[in-house]
């Protein structure tokens, strides 16, 4: 009976643990590369996140994900990025490593279209022997495995409003093998993702930012978040998000200064799972290195709005003269 559990934990722990793939962060606007290489770039300068996401709070061997991630331009039309992403759970320990590239046109003065390419692999890690499982050959020895893989994305975007459409996991390939037994084939399918995304201007001070995202995997339920935030003299964003049958998150983030953001998320789970763990927490830092040299810039980022500084700066002559 152990070895039956401890196989069905390690069955749910590759099917879950994909996370560079299926990263299901909370805060996706701040790792939107990992889901869609086309958004490299796109800053107009370069940007670098930290993110730590611990779900199921206070249950011994929950699952953590730590992203580090940097992308820029590279020039008028490229981008680059780069992001290491190490998901751990009990036994299991997997890191990925990926680069984007991104190549941009512009259809008008106010709209960008990028097309991006993604690159990299997973090295997978698991610790049988830390089990201690005896007298069985299926736990006699760690698996050490690595993936290669390759994705690609469209992102088109203006100011206040953005629509990317990705898929990660192309290439097929087992999770891991254990003499010639399929453990798991969670990466047998490839992901896409469909998201979209608006500002409204509310008044001089507040922003209302909306955005969904859509995840669909062959063989898994559709899984959809559905986000609404507001901005204020953008420094400051609070809102509310909900993954629907999973959970329902509360969303904070703060600008420190012109190029650091700091965010805060809490997912408090709204299906079965509730009963068994007390939520998620993310945390994530935003650095902003240089300034920007583009106007064109999509609604997932926002710093610190010189133009509408400007504008006040100019109104406030105005009334003088």
């Amino acid at each position: 009976m152990k070895k039956f559990i401890t196989l069905l934990i390690i069955l749910t722990i590759g099917v879950n643990s994909f996370a560079q793939q299926d990263p299901l962060y909370t805060q996706y606007y701040n790792n939107f590369s990992l889901i869609n290489p086309a958004y490299s770039g796109s800053h107009g300068l370069f940007t670098g996140t930290l993110n730590i996401r611990s779900q199921w709070a206070g249950e011994a061997g929950s699952p953590e994900t730590k992203t580090l991630s940097l992308h820029g331009p590279t020039g008028k039309n490229v981008g680059l990025g780069l992001s290491i992403v190490n998901d751990k759970v009990y036994v299991l320990s997997e890191t990925h490593l990926y680069a984007d590239f991104s190549y941009s046109i512009y259809p008008s003065e106010s709209s960008t279209l990028a097309f991006g390419l993604k690159a990299g692999g997973s090295f997978l890690d698991v610790d049988l022997l830390k089990l201690g499982i005896e007298n069985d050959n299926l736990f006699s020895e760690n698996i050490n495995v690595f993936n290669p893989n390759l994705g690609a994305g469209a992102f088109y975007y203006t100011n206040r409003f953005y629509l990317s459409l990705s898929t990660v996991n192309i290439l097929k390939s087992k999770h891991y093998d254990k003499n010639s037994t399929v453990v798991s084939s969670a990466s047998d399918e490839m992901i896409f993702y469909l998201s979209s995304g608006y500002i409204f201007n509310l008044n001089d001070n507040f922003k209302l930012r909306p955005s969904f995202m859509l995840r669909a995997v062959n063989g898994s339920p559709l899984s959809t978040d559905i986000s609404a935030s507001i901005l204020w003299l953008d420094k400051l964003e609070f809102g509310i998000s909900h993954r629907i049958d999973e959970s329902i998150s509360g969303i904070f983030q703060i600008r420190l200064t012109d190029n650091l953001k700091v965010g805060y998320t809490y997912d408090a789970i709204t299906s079965d799972l509730s009963n068994y763990n007390n939520g998620s927490h993310e945390f994530s830092v935003i650095l902003n290195m240089g300034k920007s040299n583009t106007k064109r810039k999509p609604p997932l980022y926002w710093m610190k709005n010189k133009n509408s500084e400007e504008i006040s700066s100019n109104k406030n002559q105005e009334n003088e003269n």
